[in-house]
């Protein structure tokens, strides 16, 4: 009997048609891709990655191989990144970081919700936390705002993130935020921000289970 097919993996297909409609030549230009005659390569959250340039499909470099990427949140993420801007050239960071409140005017902004189940996780993996960010590429900045951990990863060479958490307490419970440039409304949807986020938080947690 054959397979079902999800509507996240049909999402995913009909991505690498869309993706396939973009000029491969102005995107190598305006990011700087590493190229060759079959793909363009980048890295996503310190995993080399590759875009088929015949049929728009992702591979990530896992174990020593190439694999297809079926992560609906991989790849709507690294579509978004590269073929949302609109401009010839790559948009630019602002260096300010900001809640995901602060650059959308309507919709939903609050993400708490979405992040209590990691911060609960989490609480009580300090340092595994802090291993497995560095995995994923992530460098451990000073404390802001007391959290216990700090770190800014790389999503792709030209796009950061930053991850705050604290520790829960006999008066507060544990608190995971992401923050985001001031200018990421120019690299990506805002919807596309809640599959990064899902994404970076899982990756993490399944670094901290391997542990």
């Amino acid at each position: 009997m054959k397979k079902a097919v999800s509507n996240y993996e049909l999402q995913v297909d009909i991505g690498k048609g869309i993706f396939l409609q973009y000029d491969q030549e102005a995107l190598i230009r305006k990011f700087r891709l590493e190229e060759d005659e079959k793909y363009l390569y980048l890295t996503y959250l310190n995993t080399p990655c590759r875009i088929s340039r015949c049929n728009g499909g992702i591979e990530e470099h896992i174990g020593g191989r190439w694999q297809e990427c079926r992560s609906f949140s991989t790849v709507m993420t690294v579509y978004d990144l590269l073929c949302y801007h609109k401009g010839e050239t790559a948009p630019a960071l602002s260096g300010q970081w900001c809640a995901v409140g602060n650059f959308v005017v309507t919709g939903v902004t609050d993400t708490e919700t979405f992040t209590k189940k990691y911060a609960a996780k989490l609480d009580g993996h300090l340092e595994e936390l802090k291993a497995a960010a560095q995995s994923l590429g992530g460098v451990l900045m000073e404390r802001m705002a007391g959290a216990d951990v700090t770190c800014k990863f790389q999503v792709t060479p030209f796009f950061p993130v930053l991850l705050q958490f604290w520790e829960g307490d006999d008066e507060f419970p544990p608190k995971l935020m992401l923050m985001w440039d001031r200018n990421t409304d120019m690299f990506l949807h805002f919807e596309t921000t809640f599959y990064l986020q899902g994404d970076l938080l899982e990756r993490l947690w399944n670094c901290i289970k391997a542990l």
